[in-house]
């Protein structure tokens, strides 16, 4: 099994893929992993919010305990903020509702 096709990768792909930052995070993934320097740098220039789904993607990557939950419940808008359960059920190895894909489709 390659990095890739973990739930892990999977995960925080589905973070850094929400329709508001991919165009900035896109260059920065791989099938090897993500350029977290990148990344955090381009972070900067971002929202709170799209600063904390940047941060949410690392610590599920790193696991580190660096994102509290009050960030994740004050600091992310609706749709950000169901993206990032979405990518809980992703990371627990489990598949998104039809539901769900059919709104990730759109």
């Amino acid at each position: 099994m390659t990095i890739s096709e973990t739930a892990e990768f999977g995960a925080v792909r589905h973070l850094l893929d929400s329709p508001n930052i991919r165009t900035r995070t896109e260059p920065f993934i791989s099938d090897d992993g993500f350029d977290w320097t990148a990344l955090f740098e381009q972070a900067a220039t971002m929202s709170g919010g799209e600063q904390v789904l940047i941060r949410a993607a690392h610590d599920l990557w790193q696991a580190e305990g660096t994102v509290g939950i009050s960030e994740i419940t004050r600091g992310l808008g609706a749709s950000n903020f169901q993206r990032f359960f979405e990518a809980l059920t992703i990371a627990r190895g489990e598949e998104l509702s039809t539901e769900n894909r059919l709104l990730q489709a759109a």
